[in-house]
C-alpha cells in the first residue's frame, strides 16, 4: 500500500537531489496503458483456474528474464495503443507498440481478458502526451491483461478492488468496485472505465493512495480528502462511518500542509511539510504508533515518538507501518507476526505499538520502503533489494518454503534496481540497468488468488513483466503495485537525464538558493511565500535538522549527523538581514523551543540541540530568558537515555562548536546575573543554566554545579555574585534532598535536613559536639536549628540567631580563641593557640555553614582573611586594618627618606603576640637600614598573616571549604566575600524605611506607621541594632538588592493595644498592634529591644 506522490525528490542522499527524469511533451512519447480488471463487486470471491502443472519455459522466453515456472494460458490478444488527448503521434511509436503486441502473443502467463471491470480503452489510437502507462490486472478467470491506460497518467494507486489514477493535469479518475464508496461517488456499484471524481474536478490533486476499501487524495495546497469505508476511522473525518461516498476534507489537518500519504488496509499515515507524522484509523496491532493504550482513532493524531526526526518517507502495510528518515534510519511499528518489521531480540515481539529503529536495516543505507499486506521490501543506495516478512507466495523473492528471517537480499535480481513497490502479496521492481520490470509473489500477472485456499505457493516466483525490448525509444518512469493491478508509466528515452526513481516530496529545509532568495529581498517587498518558508523551517526541529544533514556516504557512520560549520555560515548570512533575524527570533521563541524533542533517544532528533547554539540569535544577551532558558529547561527534562545520547554528541564536537555551546550558556548566565542585580527575586529556572553547564563539562558528581565564568568575572557585581552563590547553594540542597527522596517519601523528613539541637546555656559545646561527627552529605542539606525548650526547629531567623550568638561567644576576647592586637581592633589567629587545632577547623565549618545557608554574622576579621581564602597575599594596608598603630609605624619606616632610620635601632626581629621572634636567621644581629627596609616590612607582614598562623589558618581554611565550593567562591573579590559573610555595617536607616512594606491593615501613611518611624529614628545606634536582632535574628543589614532589608508590617485582627509587638524572624515580619499614642509606641519598641534574644 505505497504512496504515489506527484512532485518528488529522493532521500538517497540527505540534502542532495537525485536526478529526476523529465517527461517530454511532444510527438515522440508514446502513451501505453495496461488493461485492468478487478473482481466484480464487494463480497465476490475471486475465481482461479486451479492449479496447473509446471512445464519448461518455451524458447521464446525473453532474454535476461529471471528463470521461473509459468502457467499455461490462452494467448493474449494484440494490445491497442492508448488514446491521449486526440493528438496524432509520430510514426516512431509504431515499432514499440508492435513489438509489445508481438511479445504479448508469445509470452506464457498472459491470457485473454475475462469478465470484470476494465481500465482499458476502446480501440487502437496514436497518442502523445506527458507519458504512458501499462497495467497488469487479474480477472475472475485469472487471466492477466496488458491494456492501454488513460492519457497523461502520472501516478496510480490500487486498493483491493478499486484504483485511483492521477493525471498530469491534476485530475483524479477512479474505477473498480464502489460498494463501499471507494470511487468517490454514489450511484454505480462499480465502474469499468476510469471516470473523474466529481467532488474533485475543480481541484488540482498531487497525491493519491488506496487502502483496502478507502481512498485518500491530496490537493496542491496540501489538503487531504478522504472517502470510502470508514468504520475503523481510516478516513480521519472524526467519525466511524461505514460508508462515505463523497470525498470529505479532513478538517483536523486543515492547519498543516500534507506532502505524503499512505494507506494501510484500515489505517492511514500522513507526513506534513513541517515534518510532523500523523496517523489514524484502526490500531488493533499498534499500527498507528500511538501506544498500546489508545484504541482506533477517527481523527489524525501526531506520532510523537518520531518528533524532531527529519522524515523522508512514510509507508503503510496491511497492519504495520514504516517511516524512513532522511539520514536513512528505518522505523517500524504495528504487526510483526510474520516478521514484517524485521525486529530482533529474544523473544521477538509479535507487535509493537510505538516506532522502533530497525537495527537490521541500519547498515543497508535504505532509500525507499514499500509495504505489502504482511511483507516489506526496501531499496538500498547501491540498488539492491532486501525483503522480509510473509513469504507464503514467494513475495520475498525466494521459494515460499525457504526459511527467511530478517532482511534478505533478493539474489535473483540481476542488475541495479531503482524502484520498488509492494502489492498485497507480491513485489514489483524496476531494474534500470536491464530495463526490466520484475514481479515476484502472487500479483496481477498470476492466475490464482492469494485468498484462495487451493493456491499453490510453488507456482509463485519471479517473472519479467516488461523487458527493454518491449519499450523501443521509451523507458519506464514509475511503477505502482496493487492487489489486482500493477501500473507502469513510461517516458521517452531522449527526455531522460538519469535513472528513473520513485522520488518523494520532502519536508521544508534551507538550501543555498533559498538563502540567496531570502537575503536578496527587502523588508518592504511583498514576500508572503518567503515568510511562510522561514516560519515553517524555524518552527520545526525536524526541518531545521533536515537543512544541515551531512551527505550520506556508504558505510560511513558519524555520531553527529549535521554539518555545524554549514549551519554557522548559513545562520550568519540570515541574521545579517534584520527582518529575517526578527522572524527567526519569533519562530524560535513561539514554536521551535517549545517543540524540542527532549524525550527522544534518537540522534537525528537531538541534533537540533547541536544546531541552535550555532545561531547568533541564541548568543544574543537580550535573548537569555526567552530563548536560552527554554533550551536549558529542555536539556534538564531529558531522560537519562536521551541525555547520554546528547552527551555522546557533545563529546564528539569540534572545539569551535563546543565553544559555541559554552559561550551561549556563559552569556546567558552573565545576562541573568545583571538582571538579578536589579531584581529581588531569583527565578527558579536559573538552576537550569547551571545544570546544563554541568552536563556540558561532565564533571564528577562530588562537584555539584561547576560554573566556568573565568572569562567574565569583571561583569558581575556584588549582588549578582551573591545571588549566584545562593542559587548554587539552593541547587546543591535540592540535589542532596533528591538523593534522600526515598526517605522523604517514607515520611522521614529529618533525613532531608541538617538539624542542630542546642541549649542556649551550652550553645558552643552542643554545636561543636555535633559538628565533629557530621557527614559531608549533611553539610549540603538545609540547616535547621532547635533551641531546646524554646522553639521547634526552623530555618531562617532561628538559624540567624544561632550564628549571631555562637560567633558572638567564640570571638569574645575572654574566650581566648583569637587575639586582638589593640583595643577595639580586628581579631586574628594566635601564634600559640590555647585550643586544639581541631577547634579552628570547626570554626571554619561554622563560617562556611553561615555563608552556605545565606546568613550573616559579626566576624571581626580584617580583609586579610578573605584575601587568604581567595589565595591572595595580604599587604601592609591589611596590617593597618588589623593593628593601626603597628601599621602606621611600618608605613613611617617606608616613608623615611633621611638617614634617621638607623637611629631607630631596628633589627630583623619583632615582638608579636607576646613573643619576640627573628624574621631571618640571626635576625637580632641584622640591622634595618635604607637598603633593606622594604624587605623588613614585607617580612613583618608575611610573618603576622602567614608564617605565624600557618597551622591554625590551614585548619580554618580546610573547615570553611569543607562546606563551600571554591569554584564559586573564587569569583568574589575579597571585599565582596567579606560583605557577603558579615553583612552591611554602613547602616542607611532612611533607605531601611523606604524598603519596608505594608500589609494587612497598614499603609505607608497609616497613623501607627507614622508613629513607629518617628520613634524608631530617635533610637540610638545600639538600640536600632538590637531591634534588628529582635526583627531578624541578626544585627546587620544584608546587601541591598539581594534580600528585602526593610520591615514587613502587619496587624493581625486579634491584636489590640494591650499586646506587644511580635516578629517572624524568618521573613522580617513585624506584627505591630495599632498603637494610638507616642507613649505606647515608645514602650512597645523598648519591650522589643529588651527581648531581642530567645523565642516563645
Amino acid at each position: 500500500m505505497s504512496l504515489s506522490p506527484k512532485s518528488l525528490r529522493s532521500p538517497v542522499n540527505a540534502g542532495v537531489r537525485s536526478p529526476l527524469p523529465r517527461v517530454a511533451k511532444g510527438p515522440y512519447t508514446v502513451n501505453f496503458a495496461v488493461g485492468a480488471r478487478f473482481p466484480a463487486g464487494k463480497g465476490a470471491s475471486p475465481r482461479t483456474t486451479g492449479s496447473q502443472g509446471r512445464r519448461p519455459r518455451p524458447e521464446a522466453t525473453r532474454a535476461g528474464a529471471p528463470c521461473c515456472a509459468t502457467r499455461d494460458a490462452p494467448a493474449a490478444q494484440p494490445l491497442p495503443v492508448c488514446a491521449c488527448r486526440g493528438q496524432v503521434a509520430s510514426s516512431r511509436a509504431a515499432p514499440a507498440a508492435a513489438a509489445s503486441r508481438g511479445r504479448a502473443q508469445k509470452e506464457p502467463g498472459r491470457s485473454a481478458p475475462g469478465a470484470g471491470t476494465s481500465l482499458g480503452t476502446d480501440g487502437p489510437q496514436r497518442a502523445v502526451g506527458a507519458g504512458g502507462a501499462m497495467s497488469f490486472v487479474r480477472g475472475p478467470r485469472g487471466a492477466p491483461r496488458l491494456r492501454p491506460g488513460p492519457a497523461g497518467l502520472v501516478r496510480a494507486a490500487s486498493g483491493e478492488r478499486h484504483a485511483l489514477l492521477l493525471l498530469s493535469d491534476g485530475a483524479v479518475r477512479a474505477c473498480g468496485d464502489n460498494s463501499r464508496g471507494q470511487l468517490g461517488g454514489a450511484g454505480a456499484r462499480s465502474r469499468e472505465r476510469p471516470e473523474p471524481i466529481q467532488a474533485l474536478v475543480n481541484l488540482r490533486m498531487d497525491l493519491v493512495s488506496c487502502g483496502k476499501e478507502h481512498s485518500l487524495s491530496v490537493c496542491h495546497k496540501g489538503r487531504v480528502f478522504a472517502w470510502g469505508a470508514g468504520s475503523e476511522g481510516q478516513l480521519g473525518t472524526g467519525k466511524f462511518e461505514e460508508i462515505n461516498f463523497i470525498p470529505q476534507k479532513i478538517k483536523a489537518l486543515a492547519g498543516v500542509k500534507i506532502i505524503q500519504v499512505s494507506c494501510g488496509h484500515y489505517h492511514s499515515l500522513a507526513l506534513s511539510k513541517d515534518g510532523q507524522l500523523f496517523s489514524w484509523g484502526k490500531n488493533s496491532h499498534g499500527q498507528l504508533g500511538l501506544g498500546k493504550e489508545l484504541p482506533s482513532q477517527a481523527s489524525p493524531q501526531r506520532v510523537r515518538s518520531l518528533e524532531g526526526i527529519p522524515l523522508a518517507q512514510v509507508a503503510a502495510g496491511g497492519m504495520h507501518s514504516f517511516a524512513l528518515s532522511l539520514s536513512g534510519t528505518s522505523f517500524g511499528w504495528g504487526d510483526n507476526s510474520r516478521g514484517q518489521l524485521a525486529l530482533s531480540g529474544k523473544p521477538i515481539p509479535a507487535q509493537i505499538s510505538k516506532p522502533r529503529s530497525v537495527g537490521a536495516l541500519k547498515t543497508l543505507w535504505v532509500t525507499y520502503i514499500s509495504c505489502g499486506h504482511a511483507h516489506t521490501a526496501v531499496l538500498t543506495q547501491n540498488g539492491q533489494v532486501f525483503t522480509f516478512g510473509d513469504n507464503s507466495f514467494g513475495q520475498l523473492g525466494s521459494h515460499p518454503e525457504a526459511e527467511m528471517r530478517g532482511p534478505q537480499l533478493v539474489k535473483q535480481i540481476k542488475g541495479q534496481v531503482s524502484q520498488i513497490d509492494c502489492g498485497s502479496y507480491h513485489t514489483l521492481v524496476y531494474v534500470h540497468t536491464t530495463g526490466q520490470v520484475l514481479s515476484f509473489g502472487c500479483g496481477p500477472s498470476d492466475t490464482s488468488d492469494p485468498a484462495h485456499p487451493e493456491a499453490s505457493p510453488e507456482n509463485f516466483c519471479m517473472k519479467c513483466l516488461i523487458s527493454a525490448d518491449d519499450l523501443s525509444d521509451i523507458q519506464v518512469q514509475h511503477i505502482f503495485a496493487g492487489t489486482y493491478a500493477d501500473f507502469v508509466t513510461t517516458h521517452q528515452v531522449a527526455s531522460s537525464k538519469g535513472v528513473s526513481r520513485k522520488t518523494l516530496p520532502e519536508i521544508s529545509r534551507i538550501s543555498e538558493s533559498l538563502v540567496q532568495t531570502w537575503t536578496a529581498m527587502r523588508r518592504s517587498d511583498k514576500h508572503e511565500a518567503v515568510n511562510s518558508e522561514i516560519s515553517v523551517i524555524f518552527s520545526s526541529p525536524a526541518c531545521l535538522t533536515a537543512s544541515f544533514l551531512k551527505k550520506r556516504k556508504t558505510r560511513e557512520t558519524t555520531p553527529v549527523d549535521v554539518d555545524l560549520q554549514m549551519a554557522r555560515d548559513t545562520f550568519k548570512k540570515l541574521v545579517e538581514e534584520k527582518w529575517i533575524s526578527s522572524m527567526i527570533t519569533t519562530c524560535l521563541e513561539d514554536r521551535l523551543l517549545r517543540a524540542l524533542p527532549y524525550n527522544s533517544p534518537h540522534t537525528e532528533a537531538l541534533s537540533v540541540f547541536l544546531l541552535l547554539p550555532e545561531c547568533p540569535i541564541m548568543q544574543d544577551p537580550k535573548n537569555w530568558e526567552s530563548l536560552v532558558i527554554p533550551f536549558t529547561e529542555a536539556v534538564c527534562k531529558m531522560s537519562n537515555r536521551s541525555l547520554q545520547v546528547l552527551k555522546k554528541c557533545w563529546a564528539s564536537l569540534e572545539a569551535s562548536s563546543l565553544n559555541a555551546l559554552v559561550q551561549m550558556l556563559k552569556t546567558a548566565i552573565v545576562s541573568q546575573m545583571l538582571y538579578l542585580a536589579t531584581n529581588q527575586e531569583t527565578p527558579h529556572n536559573f538552576n537550569t543554566l547551571l545544570e546544563t553547564m554541568k552536563k556540558v563539562y561532565k564533571v564528577p558528581e562530588n562537584i555539584p554545579i561547576p560554573v566556568t565564568f573565568s572569562d567574565f568575572p569583571f561583569i558581575f557585581n556584588t549582588q549578582s555574585k551573591i545571588k549566584l552563590l545562593q542559587a548554587y547553594s539552593s541547587a546543591k540542597m535540592e540535589m542532596t534532598v533528591m538523593r534522600s527522596h526515598q526517605a522523604v517519601l517514607q515520611g522521614n523528613f529529618e533525613l532531608a535536613t541538617f538539624k542542630l539541637r542546642v541549649k542556649r546555656s551550652h550553645l558552643v559545646a552542643d554545636a561543636l559536639r555535633q559538628l565533629r561527627h557530621v557527614e559531608d552529605n549533611d553539610l549540603c542539606k538545609l540547616l535547621v536549628v532547635e533551641f531546646i525548650k524554646e522553639i521547634r526547629p526552623e530555618s531562617g531567623g532561628v538559624s540567624a540567631e544561632f550564628f549571631h550568638c555562637i560567633f558572638e561567644e567564640m570571638t569574645k576576647p575572654q574566650y581566648g580563641m583569637f587575639i586582638y592586637p589593640e583595643e577595639r581592633s580586628c581579631m586574628w589567629f594566635p601564634t600559640h593557640p590555647k585550643f586544639e587545632k581541631k577547634m579552628y577547623f570547626l570554626f571554619g565549618m561554622l563560617c562556611g555553614l553561615s555563608l552556605f545557608n545565606s546568613n550573616i554574622a559579626n566576624l571581626p576579621f580584617p580583609l586579610a582573611l578573605y584575601k587568604k581564602l581567595l589565595n591572595q597575599m595580604p599587604s601592609l594596608d591589611d596590617l593597618k586594618e588589623l593593628t593601626p598603630l603597628l601599621g602606621k609605624c611600618f608605613q613611617e619606616i617606608l616613608n623615611d627618606e633621611a638617614e634617621g632610620i638607623e637611629e631607630l635601632d631596628l633589627h630583623f626581629s619583632m615582638h608579636w603576640d607576646q613573643n619576640d621572634i627573628e624574621l631571618i636567621p640571626n635576625g637580632m644581629s641584622v640591622p634595618v637600614d635604607q637598603t633593606n627596609r622594604k624587605d623588613y616590612v614585607s617580612k613583618c607582614v608575611d610573618y603576622i598573616f602567614n608564617i605565624s598562623v600557618k597551622e591554625v589558618y590551614e585548619e580554618f581554611h580546610r573547615g570553611f571549604y569543607r562546606v563551600c565550593d571554591q569554584q564559586i567562591i573564587r569569583y568574589f573579590q575579597p571585599e565582596e566575600l567579606m560583605i557577603t559573610l558579615i553583612g552591611n555595617t554602613n547602616y542607611d536607616w532612611e533607605q531601611f524605611e523606604k524598603d519596608s512594606k505594608y500589609e494587612k491593615g497598614y499603609h505607608i501613611s497609616h497613623p501607627t506607621i507614622l508613629l513607629f518611624w518617628k520613634v524608631f529614628h530617635k533610637l540610638t545606634l545600639d538600640e536600632k541594632k538590637k531591634f534588628l536582632l529582635f526583627l531578624t535574628g541578626c544585627d546587620r543589614l544584608r546587601v541591598k538588592g539581594v534580600h528585602n532589608i526593610g520591615i514587613v508590617f502587619r496587624c493581625p485582627e486579634t491584636f489590640s493595644e494591650n499586646d506587644w509587638p511580635r516578629s517572624l524572624t524568618c521573613h522580617n515580619i513585624l506584627d505591630l498592634p495599632k498603637y494610638s499614642t507616642m507613649e505606647k509606641m515608645e514602650k512597645a519598641l523598648q519591650v522589643a529591644i529588651n527581648n531581642h534574644r530567645g523565642f516563645v
